[in-house]
């Protein structure tokens, strides 16, 4: 299963992919004019996304940035905190307090690798389980919402070109020869520092 944002921006896409209605939609100036902006359309799925997982979740405590890593660990019992991280391209700091709130409420559980102490392994509990089905339940309910009027052929073709646009991203900024990737940065700050 793609997370929300992933699925939010795969919907999105498969639906303009085939249906050339931007006059209807108010966005023929933007496509007139060669400025399309995948950016703009995707913060747009993103909040709206965030927002529906928010409202559908809050009895349980948790909203649309833990579900991810509640599912997660559902997922890979035993995951370590930098591997779920790295997963979701996620910073470690957000990774860190989405696990703690989970914890908090008593949905997940962490504990000591015994082959190595420095790693703190991750599990669902019990309480979690019904929390976990309701997020499933939510996550297709968003789904069937977004691709409303979509073929099987649009959804598919979304997915293909949305793995790969996010592929592209997160290859660019890990890559540290990258003009703007996080070497760039890095050294930015260093040279800033010094001077």
């Amino acid at each position: 299963m793609i997370a929300c944002d992933n699925i939010c921006v795969m919907l999105f896409i498969s639906h303009v992919i085939e249906q050339p209605p931007y006059k209807k939609r108010g966005m023929i100036m933007e496509m007139e004019q060669g400025q399309f902006s995948f950016s703009k359309h995707i913060s747009i799925l993103y909040r709206c996304g965030q927002s529906y997982y928010d409202d559908v979740l809050r009895e349980y405590g948790i909203g649309c940035g833990q579900q991810f890593f509640l599912l997660r660990i559902s997922q890979l019992p035993g995951i370590s905190l930098l591997e779920l991280a790295q997963i979701g391209s996620f910073d470690r700091g957000t990774a860190t307090r989405a696990v703690q709130k989970l914890e908090e409420l008593g949905y997940i559980r962490r504990v000591g690798d015994p082959n190595d102490r420095r790693v703190v392994r991750l599990y669902v509990t019990e309480k979690a389980r019904p929390v976990i089905e309701a997020t499933l339940a939510a996550r297709q309910r968003w789904n069937d919402i977004l691709t409303r009027g979509m073929t099987s052929k649009q959804r598919e073709a979304a997915k293909t070109l949305l793995v790969a646009m996010s592929q592209n991203a997160h290859q660019y900024v890990s890559n540290d020869s990258a003009p703007h990737g996080r070497a760039a940065h890095k050294q930015a700050d260093q040279t800033g520092k010094e001077e």
